[in-house]
């Protein structure tokens, strides 16, 4: 049985070790603490007998703006990733925001599959490690 529910703090490590596994520029532990002072920053967990994923997020009034989704490896393409879009919808938003790089067509794909469009393009917005720059797409869902 999948469980979606507040991220905390005995948690934080799995969350982290998923980070390092997916992203070039991985969250700290510091940061994640800083983050989660915030009164409007959310981050949920996934289980499934173990921690598989997470989602991050700033909620402010009617909209979510979507920071990262993360999802073990093992466990892609797999539809959880729509699950966790799906429970951010029962939160009584209008809109669902988010930026993702225009070379991660993956997650574009998943994006569009999950009824997300394109409203704007971000030039030079991510920053590479070999410190070039690359544009990101601007995708909104309306609920």
């Amino acid at each position: 049985m999948i469980k979606i529910q507040p991220l905390k703090e005995n948690n934080f490590q799995r969350v982290l070790e998923i980070e390092k596994e997916l992203f070039q520029d991985p969250m700290t532990y510091r940061e994640l603490v800083d983050f989660t002072k915030q009164d409007c920053f959310k981050i949920w967990k996934m289980e499934i007998n173990q921690i598989i994923g997470y989602v991050s997020f700033f909620k402010i009034k009617n909209e979510i703006e979507i920071i990262k989704i993360g999802i073990n490896k093992a466990y892609q393409g797999k539809g959880y990733g729509s699950c966790l879009i799906n429970e951010m919808k029962k939160l009584e938003v209008n809109y669902i925001f988010l930026e993702v790089s225009v070379e991660n067509i993956f997650a574009i794909n998943f994006y569009f599959k999950n009824g997300f469009y394109k409203i704007g393009e971000r030039k030079r917005y991510y920053k590479q490690k070999d410190n070039s720059r690359i544009d990101a797409l601007t995708l909104c869902l309306k609920i």
